[in-house]
């Protein structure tokens, strides 16, 4: 490595634009990428704080290298998750490149089609793309596709902890790897994250999905944070509910305002510029016009805003120009704004609810503080149903309280502890989709081409030959691909009618849900994964219903008016929550510890819930009895794990309800650990497991594949049976 300073290694018109800038200096994390990327021609993970600099940290070097290595084509990919960070960066981008007279270019679905011809015409410089044009790319200008790109150097993939380990990080590295063919040599990829995590737990796993044959070395940039100030606080409150709000109210959680709620939010947020993010859009929608209505009532103009999925383009972008103007503009918000789309300095973060995952928590607390010696600020409200005699042992110990003191905790240890993305998902929605693909790219191709391309060679390492032969089968029976004479497989009229349609892009579409119906009523919707199975009794629009039948093609769950005085609960909805973040949960209940960022309603509830475990002898215990027929097994698990355990007791004819952090038997505490440790003592077949679940379509693509190939992924994907066995052996000590 060379003596030289940092900024004198960067090329003379990138200088001059940093002077007109005015910067003070290079950040640390700056100065360290500019000798990484210019020494070396390793990839590069930059892992450092929201607001640090690391888009400038990737592309000071990058440009610097483009500019004194000219090419006729794209030489820099950037890809980003989102439209509007593409917009974002494009602007921050262009100023970077005025001296040096690099071209900056933009790919989406807003861009003009004569700009995007141009590019194709004569392609140079840096191109800003999300994954869902980079496929409409690989489908629209194949011909192309040599000449746009054979001298890429670099790909830059922005907000990468949001990619790697979903579909749409498989997407994006199949996408990759397809490229990668119209390329002289091979690009370096660097990776820009604020939630890596541990770097010692995830850095292997995101270098084995960078790059799985280990053809270049992988180089982690982690810049520890600069000791900002961080103001956090949870507040909790307790909702009384009225006759009439029991009636009305769903499983799903509390969905009116606890007194007080919207008053106080409206004192911490008022006047400034923030974010508020909820778990669902309702709350998005219920949230803002509770706060608009206290605008009014304080005769203020209405400054709260909305943002979220369901909402037009035009609404979305015009919440994106208010944030980034100087009116005090306050949006409440899914997790649409979770990345790092620039709506200027925030002043605090609110959390309706805890967030599923620790990862959603620091990244959204990173929101905040983005300014030179701006703290950090956010506020997380809890809701909680004030509880009467009535109320179960598991309420009494106020969940939603423990998740979120748990995944503080968590976010609190130095490194952070983030959930660690998990890899090698039979993802066999997304493997259709790139088979599609890959056959309107090639026109056709032989089906062990198809497969080198995209398991051997490809994203879809763990795909061995037999499954995607029984993937091709399908799409044969559905009539969407054909074998021609010589052996070509190629699309089918109803495959070229898939690939045809603007939706093709996305290899992912939005949560799969299935419509509850009574008779000719729409009751409400329910997550795939969390049905319910046929003959269960659960909750929904506050009454009680049993499943008559559901049926996957129809995406539909047929019920009927349940009667009985404790109908099983059914939870149904929410997200994956790991194992480490119940087990927090746990040791926050049988703690003793006090926490003080927790609100005076908090710290009761807390205290209540530490008496409630003491009592039930959770310290020492996981079984508690209710009565010498009924016991719940508090499993401090997985969502994947207690799923897992859920199916099982089903299999063996025990009776079980999910409560959170524990499982409710209609049975005895010997029985339940006879009969579950008894299931042990022969091997699991998973797959006779998944065959339960009353849902097996849960991605977008899975109605193309036939029934027992989705099973064997929900297998592999949706369940844990070693995980389940630990358990399991664990109950009784």
């Amino acid at each position: 490595m060379t003596d030289a300073p940092a900024f004198d290694r960067l090329a003379r018109p990138i200088q001059q634009i940093l002077w007109d800038m005015r910067w003070p200096s290079l950040r640390p994390v700056q100065e360290e990428a500019i000798h990484k990327i210019l020494d070396g021609e390793a990839d590069l993970i930059i892992s450092a704080q929201t607001a640090a600099g690391k888009t400038e940290a990737a592309f000071l070097p990058i440009l610097s290298r483009m500019y004194e290595n000219p090419a006729n084509s794209v030489q820099t990919l950037y890809v980003g998750p989102l439209k509007a960070l593409i917009n974002d960066q494009f602007r921050r981008l262009e100023r970077l490149c005025e001296r040096a007279e690099i071209l900056v270019h933009r790919w989406h679905g807003d861009v003009d089609a004569g700009r995007k011809k141009a590019l194709v015409a004569k392609p140079s410089g840096v191109l800003l793309i999300t994954p869902e044009s980079i496929e409409s790319l690989m489908i629209n200008r194949s011909t192309s596709l040599a000449r746009m790109f054979r001298s890429l150097q670099f790909v830059v993939i922005d907000e990468i902890h949001a990619l790697v380990g979903s579909e749409r990080g498989t997407h994006l590295r199949s996408l990759l790897f397809r490229l990668r063919r119209y390329v002289q040599g091979d690009f370096r990829i660097v990776g820009l994250s604020a939630t890596l995590g541990d770097p010692d737990v995830v850095f292997p796993i995101y270098s084995r999905w960078m790059r799985p044959d280990k053809d270049r070395s992988i180089e982690l940039l982690d810049v520890p944070t600069e000791g900002k100030r961080l103001l956090y606080k949870i507040h909790a409150y307790e909702r009384t509910k009225s006759v009439n709000e029991v009636e009305q109210q769903d499983d799903n959680g509390p969905s009116a305002m606890p007194l007080g709620l919207a008053e106080e939010m409206y004192e911490h947020f008022a006047g400034r510029k923030n974010l508020i993010f909820a778990n669902s859009k309702s709350d998005v929608e219920q949230f803002a016009d509770s706060l608009n209505a206290r605008c009014r009532q304080q005769r203020q103009p209405e400054e709260f805003l909305v943002h979220h999925g369901s909402l037009s383009k035009e609404i979305r972008e015009f919440t994106e120009r208010e944030m980034q103007g100087r009116r005090p503009r306050t949006t409440v918000c899914s997790s649409t704004l979770e990345l790092g789309i620039d709506i200027g300095n925030v002043s605090a973060v609110g959390q309706i609810d805890p967030p599923w995952s620790v990862g959603s928590l620091v990244q959204r607390l990173g929101r905040s503080g983005r300014g030179e010696n701006e703290p950090q600020c956010m506020r997380v409200y809890v809701r909680e149903d004030a509880l009467d005699a009535k109320a179960s042992l598991v309420d009494r110990l106020y969940p939603d309280l423990l998740r979120a003191i748990a995944i503080t905790e968590l976010m609190l240890q130095e490194p952070p502890w983030v959930e660690p993305p998990q890899l090698d998902a039979f993802d066999l929605s997304t493997l259709t989709h790139q088979i599609l693909s890959v056959l309107a790219e090639t026109g056709g191709c032989q089906a062990s081409e198809v497969f080198a391309r995209l398991c051997s060679r490809g994203a879809f390492r763990v795909i061995d030959a037999q499954l995607f032969s029984g993937v091709l089968r399908s799409l044969g029976a559905h009539e969407i691909v054909e074998q021609m004479n010589r052996g070509d497989l190629i699309l089918a009229p109803k495959g070229e009618a898939i690939v045809n349609h603007y939706s093709f892009y996305s290899a992912f579409a939005s949560e799969i849900e299935y419509s509850v119906v009574y008779g000719a009523t729409l009751i409400g919707m329910l997550p795939a994964l969390f049905l319910p199975q046929f003959d269960d009794h659960f909750l929904l629009a506050g009454r009680r219903w049993q499943v008559v039948s559901v049926d996957d093609d129809r995406k539909e769950v047929t019920v009927r008016p349940s009667r009985g005085k404790k109908p099983p609960k059914f939870f149904g909805g929410g997200g994956e929550i790991h194992p480490r973040v119940r087990q927090m949960m746990r040791e926050v209940a049988i703690g003793d510890r006090q926490f003080n960022y927790l609100n005076a309603t908090a710290v009761r509830l807390l205290s209540d819930a530490h008496a409630t475990a003491l009592r039930a002898g959770l310290t020492n215990q996981s079984l508690v009895a209710l009565t010498p027929a009924k016991c719940l097994w508090f499993t401090w698990t997985g969502t994947k794990i207690q799923r897992t355990l859920l199916l099982i007791a089903d299999s063996i004819g025990l009776r079980a309800r999910d409560c959170d952090v524990a499982i409710e038997f209609e049975a005895g505490v010997p029985d339940v650990i006879q009969r579950l440790q008894q299931a042990f003592r022969e091997p699991i077949d998973a797959s006779s497991l998944a065959a339960r679940l009353p849902a097996k379509q849960t991605r977008k693509l899975d109605h193309l594949v036939a029934v027992p190939l989705l099973v064997q992924a929900l297998a592999h994907d949706a369940l844990d049976v070693i995980g389940a066995e630990g358990v399991v052996t664990a109950m009784s000590r």
